[in-house]
């Protein structure tokens, strides 16, 4: 029987070195770091009080036969299935459905779930009401082409500065520029939704923005984990000559995940060296939060 976790499932995990198996999720830092997330990790965020993560699981004596676990992203609105652990994959629908009522009753509009594309979960992550809104190559490479590590100078037209927190707002609209509506509606509309949606910092990022005429046309993330480091960039589609000049900047970056709608910077990664590593979906499922009481309803501002 499917339940949600308590803090003694959580002890139970911590004796039998649970959750086992492998992990049917791909959160980022699994993907790029191309090893398991820590039990020891999942251990402690289970057992904080006031923990930002949901878990249900099937417990068969000491045994755990299944097990699924959400955390938040950045903000409450929008969490993440980071661990999916299966005996069966028939029991995904259950432990989604479920983990998705747990995480709806805490504030969630959105659940997120990355898979490898050529996952059998993905169809049954569809039939639970997820919905695959866009694809992610995963590019790596140790050595990048010699020409890539001239990073040159910033081109005249443009400025180069660390992201800073008046830039939310300029970076949220070339979020609208470069996003398709399509998927938009997936990660959000609006920039509470956008906010929310993004994931979270593991640890200390490396934020670049490119400015023209104080317009944010361009923006690039490198991310360390360990001994490698994750990168992400957008450019402005009114200013494609500022895509692969972020790029030039990124030359020590070894990992990254690219959306399928970004087919321009999967070309110049791929053309710097880099080769396609794994192919993912990124399904997401809107959730409908029931209002329970007035103490307790949650509202957007």
């Amino acid at each position: 029987m499917i339940t949600a976790f308590r803090m003694g499932d959580a002890l139970r995990c911590m004796l039998v070195d649970a959750p086992g198996g492998t992990n049917l999720a791909a959160p980022t830092e699994s993907v790029v770091r191309c090893r398991p997330l820590r039990n020891s990790t999942f251990w402690r965020q289970s057992l904080a009080r006031g923990s930002n993560r949901v878990t249900v699981g099937d417990w068969n004596g000491m045994r755990l036969s299944s097990l699924a676990s959400a955390r938040v992203r950045s903000g409450v609105r929008a969490w993440e299935v980071d661990r999916l652990h299966l005996k069966e994959s028939e029991q995904a629908l259950d432990l989604l459905e479920q983990i998705v009522q747990c995480a709806g009753s805490r504030g969630a509009e959105r659940v997120f779930l990355r898979v490898p594309s050529d996952s059998e979960i993905v169809d049954q992550a569809r039939r639970a009401g997820f919905f695959p809104y866009y694809e992610e190559m995963h590019f790596t490479g140790s050595e990048w082409l010699p020409e890539a590590t001239v990073s040159g100078h910033v081109p005249d037209r443009f400025t180069a500065a660390d992201r800073s927190a008046p830039d939310q707002h300029g970076l949220f609209q070339l979020y609208c520029a470069a996003t398709p509506q399509r998927v938009r509606e997936g990660i959000g509309v609006t920039i509470d939704q956008w906010l929310d949606s993004q994931e979270p910092a593991q640890t200390r990022r490396d934020e670049t923005v490119l400015k023209f005429d104080g317009k944010i046309v361009g923006w690039r993330m490198c991310e360390p984990f360990g001994k490698t480091a994750a990168g992400q960039l957008i450019g402005h589609p009114d200013h494609p000559e500022s895509t692969p000049h972020l790029v030039r900047m990124s030359c020590q970056t070894q990992n990254w995940l690219v959306p399928d709608y970004q087919e321009h910077i999967a070309g110049l990664l791929d053309r710097q060296g880099l080769h396609e590593a794994g192919r993912y979906t990124m399904l997401i499922k809107t959730v409908t939060v029931p209002v329970r009481s007035r103490e307790f309803s949650y509202v957007e501002a």
